[in-house]
């Protein structure tokens, strides 16, 4: 006997001195085949006549529900940046979305406009001229989008949509009407805005 088998020798299976032996399977190999059967019975009933088993479609149309209802409470809970006039000019008016701006100015923007925004391969942005509209909504466009064909990078694919706010805030609330040395000539057109203090933010 080996591993507590007898070592019965099939008759006439002999092929090239190799003797096979009947041996039964382990126990453990035979219950796991019975239960696989069992399975499978189970599942194709449950599938085709009882409907306790969801189909491959049905999983996946719950699965499907179930993402969609997390990005719903993602969004309620992390809504994003609408930038438009009312919005922008609350960021403005927020110092410490300024102060925030500054941060991704000097990371992204000041090696082509300069530190205190004077202007070196990109525009001066401390003065009334702009090339793409002087309005935040234009500014916060471009900083999205970029202008490829003059070297402008678009950050919409690495800044989100808040630090792109924080950064238009940074220029219209920290860098306009200052006057750096070394300034860049005027480019583009004048744009006037509206004299006074920004509007405030809001809760």
């Amino acid at each position: 006997m080996v591993g507590g088998a007898r070592d019965e020798v099939i008759p006439g299976h002999r092929y090239d001195g190799i003797k096979e032996y009947d041996n039964p399977m382990p126990g453990w190999w035979v219950w796991t085949f019975v239960l696989c059967v069992v399975f499978a019975a189970y599942y194709v009933l449950g599938i085709y006549i009882f409907d306790t088993v969801d189909t491959y479609g049905e999983d996946l149309a719950q699965a499907q529900a179930e993402l969609t209802d997390i990005r719903e409470a993602y969004l309620a809970a992390n809504p994003v940046f609408e930038a438009d006039a009312a919005s922008l000019a609350e960021v403005i008016a927020n110092e410490e979305m300024i102060l925030a701006g500054a941060v991704h100015y000097a990371s992204y923007c000041a090696a082509c406009h300069g530190g205190a925004g004077e202007g070196l391969i990109g525009p001066n942005l401390t003065d009334a001229y702009w090339l793409h509209g002087g309005d935040p909504v234009d500014a916060f466009r471009v900083i999205t989008e970029g202008v490829v064909e003059k070297g402008m990078t678009p950050w919409g694919g690495v800044l989100t949509p808040e630090q792109r706010a924080e950064t238009v805030a940074y220029i219209y609330g920290a860098l306009q009407g200052t006057d750096p040395p070394d300034a860049k000539a005027p480019e583009g057109d004048l744009v006037e805005r509206e004299s006074g203090p920004p509007a405030e933010a809001t809760d």
